[in-house]
Parts: structure tokens; sequence; C-alpha cells
């Protein structure tokens, strides 16, 4: 039994993971996305679909950048695998970056429920995309639809980003986690993708495995990405049917 439950990032939604869906569902994987609601797409927190007593279960939790803080608590207690993809225990770099990412996000919560709210939408969509293009219909589309809710989950959303510094609660010490690390990241400085490894690492009964992509920004968006870590899942899930 193969199930994963996917939760986005800030300013995300659960459309984005279209590509990873085609992928793993042709091959049997149950697949549910977590929704957060920041546009008129309805809120959505999934359940595990099968009986953790069951023999060769799979339980993962992938989470995206902020994710792995806005996911059920419930869900990552009970994930016997979890995937972070340009995720965070600290998002503000305790090094000479503070400042300036202090600043840029301060400006990011002030932009929200004003004129300036959609400007300041695009161009965190446009860097998360870097060095990839990035379907400008889709994300004005996004852009269009915030509702006043989803407006309040933004700004609550970006102080738990800004306030994050520690491992989301619930981790489970018996996970096997899979970190995904974008080398063309413009999100995320490299002291903080440091200190995620080091946190689990001290946490963890086992440690994380680690994959470094070459050819993606903090959004993954290439197939061959996305590849790598199915590759990963299918390739530990037959050594637990042996």
């Amino acid at each position: 039994m193969k199930e994963i439950i996917a939760m986005h990032g800030w300013a995300g939604n659960s459309k984005q993971w279209a590509n990873w869906i085609d992928l793993f569902q042709c091959c049997n994987w149950k697949w549910q996305a977590a929704e957060r609601g920041y546009t008129d797409i309805i809120t959505n927190t999934p359940k595990w679909n099968y009986n953790s007593n069951q023999i060769g279960l799979k339980r993962v939790a992938i989470c995206h950048s902020l994710g792995s803080h806005l996911i059920d608590k419930r869900i990552l207690c009970s994930a016997t695998h979890l995937v972070l993809v340009n995720s965070f225990t600290r998002f503000i770099p305790n090094s000479k970056e503070n400042r300036s990412v202090t600043i840029a996000l301060n400006k990011m919560m002030n932009a929200i429920n004003t004129p300036n709210e959609a400007s300041m939408l695009r161009k965190f969509h446009i860097k998360a995309h870097k060095p990839n293009s990035i379907d400008m219909e889709s994300t004005e589309s996004n852009l269009l639809h915030i509702t006043d809710s989803g407006r309040m989950r933004l700004r609550n959303d970006l102080k738990l980003l800004i306030n994050s510094d520690s491992l989301p609660t619930g981790l489970n010490t018996n996970a096997k986690v899979l970190i995904i690390n974008s080398e063309k990241d413009y999100i995320l400085a490299n002291q903080t993708k440091e200190k995620l490894a080091t946190d689990l690492k001290n946490y963890l009964k086992d440690k994380p495995a680690i994959i470094n992509l070459q050819e993606d920004g903090h959004s993954i968006s290439k197939i061959d990405s996305i590849k790598k870590i199915k590759h990963w899942l299918e390739l530990d899930h037959a050594k637990n049917m042996v």
C-alpha cells in the first residue's frame, strides 16, 4: 500500500502538483493534496486512507518549503516517509543575510491587502521558479482570486515563516526523510539548508538522505527532478517488501 499526501508552501496551491500526480498515480500511488485556500480553491486537509497496521504500508508526506510547517500534525506524526522539498527549520538565516531577508519579508507582509499585493506575489512566484520559466497565465489567475479569508491565511502563514525556528511539530523520529535541495534556489539561503540537515540528523533515528538538484529552483518543475524523488521512494518500498 503506497499513499502520498502533499502540502504546498506559502502562496502556493494544490494545483502545483500536476506533474507529480501524473508520474505517481500511474504506478499505483494513492495521491492526495492538502490545500490552504489562499484563492477560491476550497481548503482541504486529507487523511490517510489505509490502516497503520497494514503490512508493507508506506505513508509519504511531501512538503514544499513552508509546507512542512503547514501540514496537519496528525499526518506528519503517522507518516513513514517525509520528502522535504526546499524546506527549512529556520527561514531567516543567522548570518549577515539576516537583515536583508527580514526587510524583504516585512515588505511582503505590508503589501498584503494593498494595491501592491498582486505585484508582490507575482515577483515572489517568478523568483521561486527561477531559473525556469513560469506559466504566467496560471499565476495571474491565482493573483486575481485571493479571498478575504485567504489574505488572512497569507498573513498568518507569513508570520509563521518569519518566526520559524524549529523542526515541524509532530515529526516522527522513526520516519525516513529525504531532503531535496535545489542548487539554483533563489529563495532559501545556503545556511538555512544546512541548518535543516543538521537539525534532522540530531532528531531522527536514521540519517536523512539528501538529493541536490542542479537545474531546478525553489519550485520544482522539471520531470527529471520528480523522477529522482519517485525513484528513491520506489527503491525503498521494494526493500521493505523483501
